[in-house]
């Protein structure tokens, strides 16, 4: 009996939560196309199908940010249905607790979790990754010509004789000084032919000015080459220009954060927003529990007699909106320092969860 309860009470909150995500998917993407439209009216690059497409890859991302909330109306929907037909009253009349009812709910708030953090986290950020080239190609944002690889940087720069592309295989932070390792400089033609590539173990940065030592220096057209003690080069490379790109852990996988903390440990750079980020993705299965536990806990034992229902879900509405401040309270405190990472991400979820287990554990006989 427990078992058929079980699956009644999973099959039930399963088509309750993939409902109200479709509506509030759909109602997101609405307000991003409206948006995206009107991005696409300044210009003449973009139309209406292109928008569509950007609103499109955007969805996962947005669904990512929404999912907390999407579990606290799938709890508070799924006890007041329960509550209206009087389902609660006859499962507990068999002899189910409180805890019996809310076990299966958690485990699969738990799996969801999981599923976003290791399953659809790739999908989020190959889509994010795409909806930020459309950007730049459209023009709805400034092109950042770096580009980070597994073989190194890139980047690509229009010149007065063609175009000029950089290679290097690390970069260092040394305070505000920046030096590249394994430089490869790559001069082309307007008609995209190499006329000169340049080599050398060890470049600095410096008001836009690239200074490759002892480099060599090879002409393909002649098929010569010579070292040269000093060459320079003109770039808009800078280490603002680094920083910006690397301020965007949404659009990596969840399990390419450790390689690329590492490779930012390693280079110099602060690698804080993607070990803040790393470990919130981490963490955020506990935090879409904190959320389904805060609607079972305000509206389970709700009665429509008492004329209270619409103020408990108004009330589990507002803390949810709390605990999600809270988060955000949290993950500035942990960027700046002021908190360790694994404390800022997981504190909310912490504090939230024995709290609501303790009005459960008030108001329930169990």
């Amino acid at each position: 009996m427990n078992w058929i309860l079980t699956k009644y009470s999973i099959k039930r909150f399963l088509t309750i939560f993939i409902a109200t995500l479709l509506v509030l998917a759909i109602v997101v993407g609405l307000f991003d196309l409206i948006e995206l439209l009107r991005q696409a009216s300044k210009g003449e690059t973009a139309g209406f199908f292109d928008a569509l497409t950007m609103a499109m890859l955007k969805s996962p991302q947005m669904m990512h940010i929404i999912l907390p909330f999407v579990i606290l109306l799938s709890g508070l929907i799924f006890c007041l249905i329960f509550n209206r037909s009087s389902e609660l009253i006859v499962m507990r009349a068999v002899g189910l607790s409180v805890w019996n009812i809310i076990a299966p709910l958690a485990v699969c708030v738990l799996v969801i979790g999981l599923l976003d953090m290791m399953v659809f986290s790739p999908i989020t950020a190959w889509t994010a990754r795409r909806y930020e080239r459309m950007e730049e190609r459209l023009g709805f944002t400034r092109s950042t010509p770096l580009v980070w690889s597994e073989d190194g940087f890139w980047l690509r720069e229009q010149t007065e004789n063609g175009v000029q592309v950089l290679r290097a295989s690390q970069i260092v932070q040394q305070k505000k000084k920046v030096v590249l390792k394994n430089v490869s400089v790559f001069e082309l033609d307007h008609d995209g032919f190499l006329v000169e590539q340049t080599e050398g173990t060890e470049a600095s940065l410096s008001k836009g000015i690239l200074s490759v030592k002892n480099p060599f220096v090879l002409n393909p057209i002649e098929e010569t080459g010579h070292d040269e003690t000093t060459k320079n080069f003109e770039t808009e490379l800078s280490l603002d220009r680094i920083l910006e790109r690397f301020d965007d852990p949404q659009t990596m996988s969840f399990w390419r954060f450790p390689k690329f903390i590492r490779f930012l440990k390693d280079s110099g750079f602060s690698a804080a927003q993607h070990e803040m980020y790393f470990h919130e993705l981490i963490a955020f299965p506990m935090f879409l529990l904190s959320m389904l536990l805060i609607a079972v806990a305000v509206t389970v034992s709700s009665s429509n007699r008492q004329g209270k229902t619409f103020a408990k879900v108004l009330l589990a509405v507002a803390l949810g909106f709390l605990l999600y401040f809270v988060s955000r309270i949290t993950n500035v405190l942990g960027l700046s320092g002021s908190l360790p990472y694994v404390l800022a991400a997981w504190g909310p979820s912490l504090i939230c969860i024995p709290l609501c287990l303790s009005a459960l554990l008030h108001s329930e006989d169990g």
